[in-house]
């Protein structure tokens, strides 16, 4: 970079100007009194100008070069884009089209899914409440009786949830929860009077 500001410095100011006007020159070259001399001069003012873009052709030729083909790259890939986002705004109306003529089905279809999943989870509560009596019996076997009471609480209270009371295949569970309600009262009174004359088990 020295070199060549020495070089630029070489050559004449009115060379460097934004709207370069040739005329003068030509007027000096012939009226001047050695006109070989200013001719010479004048090829030597172009011969350094030549040098210096040379030179600087040169040193960022590979830079300028590839800087291009990264600008023609990204271009290209503007383009891919441009061209991608179009057909996705196509394919995007067509979905709505077709979604929009099938909204009315679709309703259905979702409205069918939470039912069904609802079924699934009275059926599942059914299941397992069916199931409460004789775990409860297990509890009162193994003197669990907290957890027995519990159990026949909570049981009773998901009993009387909207959906299941018009169960007609629960009332038998109900039935059976409501003898175990008094079972239970009349074991742990029976446990509480041994323990208090020190006949029980603890």
């Amino acid at each position: 970079m020295q070199y060549l500001r020495q070089e630029l410095a070489k050559i004449d100011e009115s060379w460097t100007v934004a709207r370069f006007d040739s005329l003068p020159h030509v007027v000096h070259i012939l009226t001047s009194k050695d006109r070989d001399a200013a001719a010479q001069f004048l090829k030597e003012q172009s011969d350094v100008v030549e040098e210096v873009v040379d030179e600087v052709v040169q040193t960022y030729h590979s830079g300028f070069n590839k800087a291009i083909q990264n600008y023609s790259q990204i271009l290209k890939l503007f383009s891919d884009s441009t061209e991608s986002i179009s057909v996705l705004k196509v394919d995007l109306a067509e979905a709505k089209k077709h979604l929009s003529a099938r909204n009315k089905q679709l309703h259905q279809l979702w409205y069918r899914s939470v039912t069904l999943r609802h079924i699934i989870s009275l059926l599942d509560q059914i299941e397992g409440i069916a199931k409460v009596p004789s775990r409860i019996e297990e509890l009162i076997a193994e003197k669990q009786f907290y957890a027995a009471v519990q159990l026949q609480v909570q049981s009773m209270l998901m009993l009387e949830r909207e959906g299941l009371q018009t169960v007609g295949a629960l009332q038998d569970v109900r039935s059976e929860l409501t003898k175990l309600r008094g079972a239970l009262f009349y074991k742990i009174l029976e446990d509480l009077h041994a323990h208090l004359y020190n006949k029980g088990e603890y």
